[in-house]
């Protein structure tokens, strides 16, 4: 009797915790071939696999073809449209372009449940997905930000010692119904963050010509893909954002420029560029021994993270 009572305990808490796991019900975790006359999206999930096991990155950017668009490897005719401030950013780091176009949230925790980070950890995973789930799915705020927080709970479990910068959702040019739609959803991606692991930054803000949510056309390829100049804008000295800040410390140390970097993560402040903004943020979050002033580089192994 005692035993039969026993394996009723187990089994209840066995499915106890299953109901605690389980993916929202608006998550579809699956392949797409929305974009297949551009690319084949079979074929760039087996390139990101292969590359990622052949370099061991140390930073990945998961999006969709706002990412997939700007360049570095795997590359392909999509890529490459910013392809100058991707080499600012980057260029001197072992980084995967994991942006795949017309993903949705979904797709990507597919890509990442069927090998794409496997084995791995890098030092940050920079997330930017959520327009195609808003514009063309039309998904309601608060799906997009349960969708991104079972992604987000994915990749902490497959790279538990990685950091994660959350960025919000940029705005667009077209779809008016999608402005409050992404603010609404920013405020949850935020809620996200928790100072420790996982990091928000909206660089949005940044691509908008005023606080109307619309993105500043001279920014933008079209209604939501950036062009040279919006790419430029992500990686550009400093820029609005960070310039107040960084001026009362510009000649301080690594360790107090860090701190400073770490107060605008936890405020959630814009995101301008990587030299020195992005730089000190992806920085910020690469090191943690404390008084460690190094820029993480091939030379840093991170085992003192």
């Amino acid at each position: 009797m005692l035993n039969h009572f026993l394996l009723l305990l187990v089994s209840f808490g066995l499915c106890y915790a299953a109901l605690g796991e389980s993916l929202p019900s608006s998550l579809k975790a699956e392949p797409q071939y929305r974009n297949a006359a551009s690319y084949s999206w079979q074929d760039r999930h087996e390139a990101v696999v292969r590359r990622n096991r052949e370099i061991c990155p140390e930073y990945v950017i998961i999006g969709d073809s706002i990412t997939h668009k700007w360049g570095g490897e795997p590359s392909d005719k999509v890529s490459g449209q910013g392809y100058d401030s991707w080499r600012s950013l980057f260029g001197r780091y072992r980084t995967t372009n994991m942006g795949f176009g017309f993903d949705y949230i979904d797709n990507a925790y597919y890509r990442v449940s069927h090998g794409e980070l496997d084995g791995l950890s890098p030092r940050v995973i920079i997330m930017l997905l959520g327009t195609n789930n808003i514009g063309h799915r039309r998904d309601t705020a608060r799906i997009c930000a349960a969708n991104m927080k079972a992604l987000v709970e994915l990749v902490k479990k497959k790279c538990p010692n990685s950091k994660i910068l959350l960025l919000g959702v940029l705005p667009r040019q077209d779809m008016d119904f999608c402005i409050p739609v992404i603010k609404e959803t920013n405020k949850f991606y935020k809620q996200l963050a928790d100072g420790k692991t996982v990091f928000f930054a909206n660089p949005g803000d940044l691509l908008q010509d005023d606080r109307s949510g619309r993105a500043n056309k001279k920014y933008m390829s079209d209604g939501v893909h950036l062009n040279a100049a919006g790419y430029k804008i992500l990686a550009k000295d400093f820029g609005r954002a960070g310039s107040p800040l960084y001026s009362r410390r510009k000649n301080g140390s690594g360790l107090h420029r860090r701190f400073y970097y770490e107060q605008l993560l936890q405020k959630g402040t814009a995101v301008a560029g990587f030299s020195p903004y992005l730089g000190g943020i992806l920085w910020a979050l690469s090191c943690k021994k404390p008084g460690c002033q190094r820029q993480p580089d091939r030379r840093c192994s991170g085992a003192h993270r």
